[in-house]
C-alpha cells in the first residue's frame, strides 16, 4: 500500500457529499498544529479527503482497520495525499479513538505533527507583522505582557527598536512638521506607541534608548550632534520639555512640584533623589559639538580682553553640562581655522584682523584654555580641530593642570552624597541662588579694548600655516 502520494492538482478532491466526518478532526488537529507559533501559521496547510476506492464510506465508524486518504496542501504546490487514522489510545483493557491524529509512513503509523514537520517546514525568518495579528486573532489568547521576566520585556523592545531606521535628517520643510523630540522618538520609528504603554514599559523604553545596547541600531545611546549652536540650543530646549514619566508622579502639577522639578533640572547632581521630574535632555550620553568662533567665546564665557562685558545673559553656555548628569563622553570640534574668516557687521567686536594678519591661533587658545578650565571636572572631554600638533599638546598641559586644581570631582560628590544619605541636615533652610531682591541690576560699562581684532604675530603666521600655497 503506497501511504504518501504526492500528485498533481487535477481532480483528486472528493465531493463534500461523501467526504468521512473524520476529515473535521484531522482539520481541526492541522488548526492546533499551526496554532503553536506564528511560524507555523504562516505556512497555510488545506485538507480535504482524497478520491481513493480503499476510502472507507461516509458513515462507517473507526475501527482498528480504519484508514482515510486525505490530502494536505496549500496554494501553489502539489498537494501531499497519506492515509490517516484517529491514534488508538488504551484505558485499561479497553481501545478507544482520541482526538490524535496518526499518518501512515513508511509501514509505521508517526504523528501528524511530525509528519506536517517533515511536508511543511518553517522558514528561517521573521515572519511579518499581518502574519502576527493573524495568528493572535486565530488563538484567541490574550498575551500575558505583565508575566514576562523583565529580561524578555526588554528583548522584545529591543527587537522592535533595531527594526526601526535612523531618523532622517530633518529639513526646513520637515522642522515645522516636527512634533515632540525626534531624537528619542526617532528611535522608535512606527514603534513610538510603547512609550504609552505603561510606567514599565516606557521605562524600559527610555533606558535602551538612552544608554543604547551593542545589538542595536543606537548602539551608543542618546548622542547629540550640534554642527552650530543654534542646532544645539534648539535640542536642548526640545529635549528639556518632555518629562521622562518613568516614575508615578513624574508630572508637575502645582507650585510646589513645579519648584521641585525646577530644582532638579537645575541641580541634577545635588538633589538626585528628584529623578522623578527628569526631562528627555538629561538622559544624553554622548555629545558632538561644533560652534563658530563667536558662539565658541560665549558659550566657554571667555573673558580675555575685556569679552564678558559682550556676555548675554540668555545665551546657554558651558554650565548646561553641569545639568546632564549622565554625560560620559564630550567631543567639541574647534572652529574651522580655514574657513571663512571675516566678520559680521552685528557682532559686538572684531574677530579677525584681516589677511594676511587674521589670527585663528590665538582664538583657538582663547576657546581651548577656558574649555579646559570649565570643562576639568567631565571623565571624559576630548577636543580636536588644531591647528597643528603644538597646540594640542599645549591643550592636554592646560586639561591635566585643570584637574589637579579641582576641589571635588564629579563621583566624589556623588560618593559623599551617598555616604551622607542625601547630605548634611542645616540647623535653617537654605535654598540655592539668592533671594530676588538682593539680586541688582549691573550696569557694564562698554570697554574699548585693543586686543580685539588680534593681530597675528606668530613667529610663522597663521595665513602661511593654513594655506602655504597662498604666500
Amino acid at each position: 500500500m503506497t501511504a504518501i502520494l504526492k500528485v498533481s492538482l487535477n481532480e483528486w478532491q472528493a465531493p463534500l457529499s461523501v467526504q468521512h466526518p473524520f476529515v473535521d478532526q484531522v482539520r481541526e488537529s492541522v488548526f492546533k498544529y499551526r496554532l503553536q507559533s506564528a511560524s507555523y501559521f504562516d505556512i497555510p496547510i488545506e485538507v480535504c479527503q482524497a478520491i481513493h476506492e480503499d476510502n472507507p464510506e461516509r458513515f462507517v465508524e473507526p475501527d482498528q482497520n480504519f484508514l482515510l486518504y486525505i490530502g494536505f496542501y496549500n496554494f501553489g504546490i502539489s498537494p501531499v495525499l497519506a492515509a490517516c487514522r484517529p491514534k488508538i489510545q488504551k484505558r485499561g483493557k479497553e481501545r478507544v479513538f482520541g482526538e490524535d491524529v496518526e499518518v501512515y509512513v513508511k509501514d509505521r503509523f508517526v504523528s501528524l505533527q511530525w509528519f506536517l514537520g517533515i511536508e511543511f517546514p518553517t522558514r528561517d525568518e521573521p515572519v511579518g507583522d499581518a502574519v502576527m495579528f493573524q495568528w493572535w486573532s486565530a488563538n484567541s489568547q490574550i498575551f500575558s505582557w505583565m508575566r514576562l521576566p523583565t529580561e524578555l520585556k526588554e528583548r522584545i523592545i529591543q527587537f522592535c527598536m533595531h527594526r526601526s531606521p535612523p531618523p532622517m535628517m530633518p529639513n526646513k520643510s520637515r522642522a515645522k512638521k516636527a512634533k515632540g523630540a525626534p531624537e528619542v522618538t526617532g528611535q522608535f520609528d512606527k514603534w513610538t506607541s510603547l512609550l504609552s504603554v505603561s510606567h514599565q514599559v516606557r521605562a524600559i523604553c527610555l533606558r535602551l534608548c538612552f544608554v543604547g545596547s551593542k545589538e542595536m541600531t543606537y548602539s551608543n545611546g542618546l548622542c547629540i550632534v550640534a554642527r552650530d549652536f543654534y542646532s544645539f540650543k534648539s535640542c536642548i530646549r526640545r529635549l528639556g520639555k518632555h518629562h521622562q514619566l518613568i516614575e508615578p508622579n513624574g508630572v508637575p502639577h502645582d507650585d510646589k512640584t513645579w519648584e521641585l522639578a525646577n530644582l532638579y533640572k537645575s541641580f541634577p547632581r545635588i538633589y538626585p533623589h528628584l529623578s522623578q521630574y527628569a526631562t528627555f535632555y538629561h538622559g544624553i550620553r554622548k555629545m558632538y559639538l561644533e560652534f563658530s568662533f563667536l558662539d565658541s567665546l560665549h558659550f566657554f564665557k571667555v573673558t580675555k580682553g575685556s569679552f564678558s562685558q559682550h556676555w548675554k545673559s540668555y545665551h546657554l553656555d558651558h554650565e548646561v553640562f553641569e545639568r546632564l548628569p549622565y554625560l560620559n563622553e564630550l567631543i567639541i570640534k574647534l572652529p574651522d581655522a580655514k574657513g571663512f574668516l571675516e566678520d559680521d557687521y552685528r557682532q559686538p567686536v572684531r574677530l579677525f584682523y584681516g589677511e594676511p594678519f587674521n589670527c585663528p591661533r590665538v582664538l583657538h587658545r582663547l576657546i581651548f584654555e577656558r574649555a579646559a578650565t570649565v570643562l576639568a571636572p567631565l571623565e571624559n572631554f576630548k577636543m580636536h580641530g588644531f591647528i597643528d600638533n603644538e597646540e594640542e599638546r599645549r591643550f592636554i598641559e592646560f586639561l591635566a593642570c585643570a584637574k589637579k586644581g579641582l576641589k571635588i570631582t564629579i563621583k566624589e560628590l556623588e560618593e559623599l552624597y551617598r555616604e551622607d544619605v542625601g547630605g548634611v541636615e542645616l540647623r535653617e533652610s537654605v535654598g540655592p541662588g539668592v533671594e530676588r531682591e538682593d539680586v541688582g541690576i549691573e550696569e557694564r560699562e562698554i570697554i574699548q579694548d585693543d586686543f580685539w581684532p588680534p593681530k597675528c604675530r606668530c613667529e610663522v603666521l597663521c595665513r602661511k600655516v593654513m594655506h602655504p600655497s597662498s604666500m
